[in-house]
């Protein structure tokens, strides 16, 4: 027993602890698995905070217009194209949209309300390939534009166009869809960047009865995006754009 022990002493005494370099090497190595890693990571998380969002606006929007038919009948009824009936100019084109979004307003919790004044959302945006969007949406009257108390934005304009005659509502036509009644656009983190369409843009219909995803099918990275609020509800992931 007592030669067992002396033996273990003596290999416990002549062992020899890690060097500096190696314990360098060994750091250096850890630091390049986290590198490699580390962004694949966090675009995952960001991913999943994306879809949430998106999923959580739709079925919020849903449950609004819902509560805005019940309350106010049919949206074809609602009258809000003679607010902006023969606008003399651009800027008396927000009236319509500002009647059609009135419909909605009580079922949502705001935080800020732009109307159609500037101050909510982004001043640049750009599409999913890079490329950047001529439409100036926080400057324009056109559009009505409000944050959430959860610190999601949105603007939304009505099917209006002043260039057809006797138009009525819910006459809008876009990418294959018929009888659209307004269009809604989602910024899931605000006037952050990237202020992308398809990364944290994402955009709907208004249809009489419903909110529908917007049916353009371009959600891949070499295009605009438009059609990624489609992509997302259905598959439940941004494969698209993280990879």
């Amino acid at each position: 027993m007592k030669n067992n022990l002396k033996m273990i002493r003596k290999i416990h005494l002549n062992s020899k602890g890690f060097t500096l370099a190696e314990v360098l090497i060994t750091l250096g190595i850890i630091g390049i698995i986290a590198a490699m890693t580390l962004p694949t990571l966090v675009n995952k998380y960001q991913e999943r905070i994306t879809v949430t969002k998106v999923k959580k606006f739709y079925s919020l929007m849903n449950q609004v217009l819902q509560h805005a038919i019940t309350d106010n009948g049919s949206i074809d009824q609602w009258s809000y194209i003679k607010e902006g009936a023969n606008a003399p100019d651009v800027s008396s084109l927000g009236k319509s949209s500002s009647a059609f979004a009135s419909k909605f307003k009580p079922y949502l919790k705001i935080s800020k309300d732009c109307g159609d004044n500037t101050g909510c959302i982004a001043k640049q945006f750009y599409y999913l390939n890079g490329n950047r969007y001529n439409v100036d949406y926080d400057g324009s009257k056109r559009y009505y534009k409000m944050i959430l108390t959860d610190g999601l934005t949105l603007w939304i304009r009505d099917n209006y166009n002043p260039s057809l005659p006797n138009q009525t509502e819910c006459e809008l036509t876009d990418a294959g869809v018929n009888n659209i009644c307004g269009v809604l656009w989602l910024d899931t983190n605000g006037k952050n960047p990237p202020n992308k369409f398809g990364v944290d843009v994402f955009c709907f219909y208004i249809m009489k009865n419903r909110i529908l995803p917007h049916a353009l099918d371009d959600c891949k990275s070499s295009q605009n995006g438009w059609g990624c609020s489609t992509y997302i509800l259905q598959k439940g992931d941004m494969k698209y754009y993280y990879k």
